[in-house]
């Protein structure tokens, strides 16, 4: 299913232009070229639907597929005015982005001409795309809806780490959330996370080593066979695992996750 986002694109690239007198804005175009890749994940999701045998029944509604793509263009909207303001993109030291990027959407009538439905279900999609965990209570449609967003976007980001992980680029830091780089250090809580089958917090992250073992978590949370196989055929994940010390006492995690991995080459199914 084609959608075609021309005209929002357009309109993305008009508010991001607003933020051209932002100082060091590396980072900024860096979130520009996140949300392009992000959007093209999301409609491989969308394409590959009629193909997963847990997710045919969406492949033919087009609200829903609509919805998916456009919240993915306007998920990190909010950014912007984030790192502007605050100078970082952590939301535990400045504001959730999120619920900005909620409120730039709605305030800035990001989405006349689209249904009320449509348009219920993108801003559902991107005000809770960053949440640690979804409510039960989220009705069907929106909870395809914020999967599919949050798939995208941790696909993307594990491109992003990739580089920023083992690089000291301008922008590391901001990127990685100002831990610390300590190669042979990792706190003991998210390998604990690791072995529990538990999806790690940003706030406890602490060094380099705490992001590769939280991106592994991840694995947990994917909801879509595409994105699984789309993972475990980029390399990616080898990449961030590859960086962790050898350590005895990290092992069992290590050991972990590249079990969880392969459960993502082997070509998906339901969910590890």
């Amino acid at each position: 299913m084609n959608i075609d986002l021309s005209s929002y694109r357009q309109r993305f690239l008009d508010y991001v232009s607003g933020f051209r007198d932002v100082p060091d804005a590396a980072p900024l175009r860096l979130k520009v070229e996140h949300t392009f890749r992000v959007v093209e994940h999301a409609q491989r999701i969308v394409d590959s639907l009629a193909e997963d045998a847990f997710e045919t029944a969406w492949a033919e509604n087009a609200d829903v597929c609509r919805a998916v793509v456009l919240a993915a263009l306007y998920h990190d909207c909010g950014r912007f005015p984030q790192f502007r303001r605050y100078r970082t993109f952590l939301d535990a030291k400045s504001v959730n982005h999120a619920l900005l990027s909620f409120q730039t959407i709605r305030d800035g009538d990001f989405l006349r001409g689209e249904t009320r439905r449509v348009r219920h279900l993108v801003q559902c999609g991107v005000l809770l795309h960053n949440r640690y965990a979804l409510s039960p209570k989220l009705n069907t449609e929106a909870r395809f809806v914020t999967d599919a967003v949050r798939d995208s976007d941790k696909l993307d980001i594990f491109r992003v780490m990739v580089g920023y992980l083992d690089h000291a680029l301008p922008e590391r830091d901001a990127v990685l959330l100002h831990v610390q780089d300590e190669p042979d250090r990792w706190t003991p809580k998210i390998a604990e996370d690791v072995m529990e089958g538990r999806v790690s917090r940003y706030t406890d992250l602490k060094f380099v080593n705490d992001f590769r073992l939280l991106l592994g978590t991840w694995t947990l949370e994917l909801r879509f066979a595409a994105t699984r196989r789309a993972l475990a055929e980029s390399g990616l994940m080898e990449s961030v695992l590859s960086g962790l010390p050898d350590a005895p006492a990290l092992l069992p995690a290590k050991k972990k996750l590249y079990a969880l991995l392969e459960h993502c080459r082997e070509g998906g199914g339901e969910r590890p």
